[in-house]
Order: C-alpha cells, then structure tokens, then sequence
C-alpha cells in the first residue's frame, strides 16, 4: 500500500495549481512558510517514504500534499540518477544547478504531472509555484545529499542508488 501524506488533513492550506502550499525547514528563498526545525515537513515525508512508494506504478491522490509528495518523489528520483558515481562535493554542485535549473511547471507542455494538477490561472500564480517548486527541490537536494552520503562522502549509499532503476508512477519529470 502506498504511503500517504499526513499532511492531506492539515487545515487551512492554501492551493497553487492543486499543490499544497505546506510549511518547510529551509533556508532557501520561497512562498513557503517556515516550519519549526523539529517538526516534520513534506520533505522528510518524502524522503522517508521514498523507498516503499518507488515501487508503485500508481497513486491515489487523496489531496494537495499528496501532490506535492508525488512530485518531491519523482524529483528525488531524478537526483539520485543524477549523483550515481559523484562524490559528495560533486552531488552538491550537480543538485544546485538541476534545482534552479528552467524546468516545466504545471501548465507547460512537459509537465510530468498535467493530469494531477491545475495550470496555473495568471502569470502571477505561474510565478509563485515555480518559486515554491524551486524552494522545494533545494531543500530536497540538500536533504537527499546527506542522506545518501551518510556513510561515505566518496560514494553514494548503494542502498539509495540502487532505486534508480525503477520507475515511480511510470514517469520522470
């Protein structure tokens, strides 16, 4: 059974483009509310279920943090295909420049999740979720990295890599 977000529940959340707008621990610049640094965020979800939800090639969307959840994974994803044979410092560099990178936001043609979520209604709300998503993937680099380099910062934790070869929902973005 896929995991789900708790946060699906949490009141008063406010949507971009179907997405839930959730409070982060970061540093970063963005939209989203800071968290408590011991509270749990979206992204430790993400990156706690991120081995067990791997597997499955479908997922019941059950709210907006359900969508945030699915695209972190498939964003999580793309980074660990990315840091394969890099060492820490490498990961680092690759992940910074992969998260400010242009990329498709909800609206664009090559948007990995156009059935999930809304385009967005005007150019300010467009602007706002490709911040928020951008906020979110840095965020979410920085957290993978020292994770997946935990044991040794020369190579990549072989129990990380080694779901670079399945597919979440069929899909990357």
């Amino acid at each position: 059974m896929v995991y789900h977000s708790a946060f699906n529940n949490a009141p008063g959340q406010r949507l971009l483009c179907g997405f839930s707008l959730l409070p982060v621990k970061t540093a970063f610049k963005g939209p989203a509310l800071r968290a408590q640094p011991s509270d749990v965020d979206i992204i430790d979800e993400t990156l706690d279920y991120f081995k067990a939800n791997v597997l499955f090639r479908s997922f019941e969307v059950k709210g907006g943090a359900d969508r945030v959840l699915i695209y972190l994974t498939l964003y999580a994803h793309q980074c660990l295909s990315k840091m394969v044979e890099k060492s820490k410092g490498d990961a680092e560099k690759l992940l910074f420049q992969l998260a400010i990178e242009n990329f498709s936001i909800p609206g664009d043609k090559a948007f990995a999740l156009g059935g999930f979520v809304s385009n967005p209604s005007n150019r300010a709300e467009a602007d706002q979720v490709r911040q928020y998503l951008t906020q979110l993937r840095q965020e979410t680099g920085k957290r993978l990295i020292e994770r997946v380099y935990a044991t040794n910062e020369m190579k990549p934790s072989k129990w990380w890599v080694c779901f670079v070869k399945r597919k979440f929902m069929n899909t990357t973005l």
